[in-house]
């Protein structure tokens, strides 16, 4: 495996000096992160990138179900990835009914897989709620709220995202 040096931001570095965070840093670069500023993971669920994905300021919510991101997948700042979800009944969240947590979960821990492959840029701010499939060389515009899958060399735009354009017309812009 080839050692890829992590970029970090330079107005944060004096954070990155202690042990602890140098223990992640090493980490991140081990799962393929060459950008890590920030970034979260959360939940049970599996994290698993390809190589030279970019990850600036971004949320992994792996509650509900993996998050599989390809090669050269770049995130804008704030970006969120979010499996998870509550179940509700009559109106209140599962968990405040009575009902049997094992019988009834609130949040389900699977099934609400989030695939990116590769080639992908999501712009900033962007949430994207699985489950999902993006596929090969697609954008996600600034601030769009992503719920449902899209094919390959989509841009997607708004809330909730549709497409509005492709990537394959090289010369003439993304917009259709």
């Amino acid at each position: 495996m080839k050692h890829i040096k992590p970029f970090i931001n330079p107005k944060r570095k004096k954070l990155y000096n202690n042990y602890f965070k140098s223990i992640i840093i090493k980490f991140g670069v081990k799962l393929g992160f060459t950008h890590l500023d920030y970034s979260s993971i959360h939940g049970g669920g599996e994290l698993i990138c390809g190589e030279r994905v970019s990850t600036a300021n971004t949320i992994f919510n792996t509650n509900g179900g993996n998050i599989t991101l390809g090669g050269d997948v770049i995130f804008g700042h704030n970006c969120m990835l979010l499996t998870g979800t509550h179940r509700f009944i009559n109106g209140k969240r599962a968990s405040l009914t009575g009902v049997s947590f094992e019988s009834y979960p609130e949040s389900p821990t699977s099934g609400r897989d989030i695939y990116i492959d590769d080639g992908c840029f999501i712009g900033s701010g962007a949430v994207l709620i699985g489950p999902l499939h993006i596929g090969t060389g697609s954008i996600i515009c600034a601030s769009s709220v992503v719920t449902k899958s899209f094919p390959p060399y989509s841009v997607l735009a708004g809330v909730p995202a549709k497409k509005i354009g492709t990537t394959l017309e090289h010369g003439k812009g993304f917009i259709e």
